[in-house]
């Protein structure tokens, strides 16, 4: 009788600790994410960008403390071109300027890239902002079987280009094509400001001009706009160094195993040799964090920048911001009760299973019990 007390008292002990199990494993710590991404900016001594260094967080799994950032490397400028045909329309000209088109998207790439092209005739014929060469030549094409007459101004055309450039747009570049007038006769007529913006002129011969650049080429107006992006970078490496307390607390690892890149176990910095990057080109790896299971608990509710001050190299040249806060995103260790889909049904299904098997076995010990009475 004794020993079927005191299995009865051992099974509800269990039945206590089985139904706290769920709330046990519920309590967690989780991530929250302060500041999802941040970029540094290199800049010449004059102020000029000449590429970025940018990480975010891409992936994100807070409730089981795990996260994946992109590390990624812009050599590469958002560029708006258009093309402003001053009456020039002939066949020659518009073949002349898809031709172009193919060359800029090969050279700036599409995701950065977007032309337009106005016609000026009686009115100003415009057609959209396109990112593929078959529909920037669609709409060539389509200007290419207007009748032009007189009317509008290649300055209105100007004016209206101007007012279509997105506002965060790196370089606005402006082409303006006119086979009938020479380079500086089709300056003097364009009065809008176009300081902030590349000009071109297209004319029958190259001459020297103020404030813009004369070609007379698809050759010479594909090497004008290149000369707008940021410059190729040789040699490039980055050292990532990761901030003492993440590795401490978190599980490093490069994601995809880049050939290029290596995790450091002794600086436990993130080396990244990029090599040669050329103008608009963009590199990218990843890298992940996994939350211990066992941390510092004295790191519970601070905002924790991830990264030290990266070192970056190119060029020759070595450049070194002090400041991580402009190159790493911000997180935060949280501790607290939360549903963990990991803890759930699984645990459950545990609990009842193991109800069922202490209370069979309950069972069997007491019928024996009784036997062994009779």
């Amino acid at each position: 009788m004794k020993k079927a007390k005191r299995l009865v008292i051992m099974t509800c002990i269990l039945i206590i600790g089985l139904i706290n199990l769920p709330i046990l494993n519920a309590a967690n710590n989780r991530l929250e994410i302060v500041q999802k991404a941040k970029q540094y900016l290199f800049k010449t001594s004059e102020g000029e960008i000449v590429g970025s260094l940018r990480q975010e967080i891409v992936e994100q799994d807070l409730v089981n403390g795990n996260i994946t950032i992109e590390l990624t490397l812009n050599n590469a400028q958002s560029s708006e071109i258009i093309y402003i045909l001053n009456g020039s329309n002939e066949e020659a000209t518009i073949n002349s300027f898809k031709e172009l088109t193919e060359d800029v998207f090969t050279n700036l790439g599409t995701e950065y890239t977007k032309i337009s092209s106005i016609l000026v005739s009686d009115t100003l014929i415009t057609k959209p902002f396109a990112q593929t060469i078959t529909e920037v030549a669609k709409g060539l094409d389509e200007l290419k079987s207007v009748s032009v007459t007189t009317g509008a101004t290649v300055n209105q055309a100007v004016e209206e280009a101007l007012s279509s450039f997105s506002t965060d747009t790196d370089n606005k570049i402006l082409i303006v094509v006119d086979t009938t007038n020479d380079a500086a006769t089709l300056k003097s007529q364009i009065t809008a400001d176009t300081s902030d913006t590349t000009l071109i002129l297209y004319t029958n011969a190259t001459e020297t001009v103020e404030n813009a650049i004369s070609v007379s080429s698809v050759e010479e107006t594909n090497n004008a706009i290149n000369s707008t992006l940021i410059p190729a970078k040789n040699g490039t490496s980055i050292t990532m160094p990761i901030a003492t307390y993440i590795v401490e607390n978190f599980d490093i690892a490069l994601v995809d195993n880049p050939t290029n890149a290596i995790l450091d176990e002794t600086t436990k910095a993130i080396q990244w040799n990029v090599g040669n990057v050329a103008p608009n080109q963009v590199e990218k790896i990843r890298y992940s964090l996994s939350l211990k299971s066992v941390i510092d608990d004295s790191l519970i509710g601070l905002d924790l920048v991830i990264n030290e001050a990266p070192t970056i190299i190119f060029n020759g040249n070595t450049v070194q911001n002090t400041d991580a806060n402009q190159c790493s995103p911000i997180i935060r260790i949280l501790n607290e009760a939360i549903d963990n889909p990991k803890t759930g049904i699984a645990n459950y299904i545990i609990f009842g299973s193991t109800l069922l098997a202490i209370g069979t076995i309950t069972y069997i010990i007491s019928k024996n019990q009784k036997v062994k009475t009779l």
